[in-house]
């Protein structure tokens, strides 16, 4: 399928709302907030994009969501934010690491083999190890993310978080297009 670059950002959403019609998903793509307050609850008080990345802004300790929302019900990325009882998602194993000096580190595991270990910490910064330089790898047994969202946010701000995870990478993709399609003046 070729891409519309003229279309505008409007155009796109209408689309795309179409095409949810056809696929009879119409009454669970339906955004319950603001799209723009999610954005800044992500990037604000939510703290979501200290380890999160959608549409290349953001952290990258936790998993990119920029696709995440596109295919989902409202309903399910509300659940998964408040989600008290989280699983590690696959490459995501958390873990505090204790060096024979006695510095004490938490974070995820990123790489680990018999000689050596690899772990990135919540500040974003990678810390390599020989495994003969650690006392202990205790695994964390939990997500890193917070479990505490149902009551830092409101559940007017959990609605709009959710509207920026369903639409926030297909704004910024429309943004994207059309400002490279802009004519020079």
């Amino acid at each position: 399928m070729p891409p519309f670059h003229t279309l505008s950002a409007r155009q796109i959403s209408l689309l795309v709302g179409y095409l949810r019609i056809l696929e009879g998903k119409l009454d669970a793509r339906t955004p319950p907030g603001d799209r723009t307050r999610g954005k800044e609850i992500f990037f604000g008080k939510g703290e979501c994009s200290s380890c999160h990345m959608l549409s290349g802004e953001g952290g990258f300790l936790g998993p990119d969501l920029s696709a995440y929302g596109s295919s989902m019900s409202a309903t399910a990325i509300r659940d998964e934010i408040v989600r008290p009882d989280r699983i590690e998602a696959a490459g995501y194993r958390s873990a505090a690491i204790t060096t024979r000096d006695g510095d004490r580190m938490e974070g995820v595991i990123r790489n680990e083999d018999n000689f050596s270990l690899q772990l990135q910490t919540k500040d974003g910064s990678f810390h390599f190890f020989q495994k003969t330089e650690l006392r202990s790898v205790e695994p964390l047994g939990h997500s890193v993310m917070p479990a505490d969202y149902r009551q830092r946010l409101s559940p007017d701000e959990l609605n709009d978080l959710v509207s920026y995870l369903m639409n926030g990478s297909l704004a910024r993709q429309a943004q994207t297009s059309h400002k490279s399609q802009d004519p020079p003046q």
